[in-house]
């Protein structure tokens, strides 16, 4: 089945929603993505790259794309931006292709469970499109934490 409004939607969704983190991640300061935020165990560029990781995961051994899990990307700004576009990217180009059909299709992971999971294409982009928001979400309440009121607005 083709790509349908449904699919488009929420496709644009994702995409929509990782082009603010990635504008928040540009504005985000060498400074402030080495700081660790109370309760936290991760500096704000390690929870941005969770975000990109969560994408290449799936992508890997689930939608079995074949990229790779761990591009290797670093700490740094410019590596940050660069993963969360990459992992933008490589999600939306694999579900957009063969006119949506991807975004249909039932996708496994054997975990040598008994029950192996299953999971609708579609499914997946709007779980990973939560995860980024949850994580969006513990970026700016440190942004909070530090008394950084000004940054771009998340809609």
């Amino acid at each position: 089945m083709a790509m349908n409004d449904g699919d488009r939607q929420i496709l644009d969704h994702f995409d929509r929603t990782r082009e603010q983190t990635i504008e928040l991640a540009r504005w985000t300061s060498e400074d402030l993505l080495a700081r660790t935020a109370d309760g936290e165990d991760h500096p704000l560029a390690w929870v941005f790259l969770h975000v990109a990781d969560g994408v290449d995961w799936w992508m890997h051994h689930v939608m079995r794309d074949g990229g790779p899990w761990r591009p290797g990307y670093g700490r740094d700004k410019d590596s940050v931006v660069a993963a969360l576009g990459a992992s933008r990217d490589r999600l939306v180009s694999f579900f957009d292709a063969d006119d949506g059909r991807p975004m249909g299709r039932t996708f496994t992971f054997d975990d040598g469970h008994e029950d192996t999971p299953r999971w609708v294409g579609r499914d997946r982009v709007l779980y990973l499109t939560d995860h980024e928001i949850h994580h969006r979400g513990k970026i700016v309440l440190a942004l909070r934490q530090w008394g950084l009121t000004d940054y771009p607005t998340l809609l």
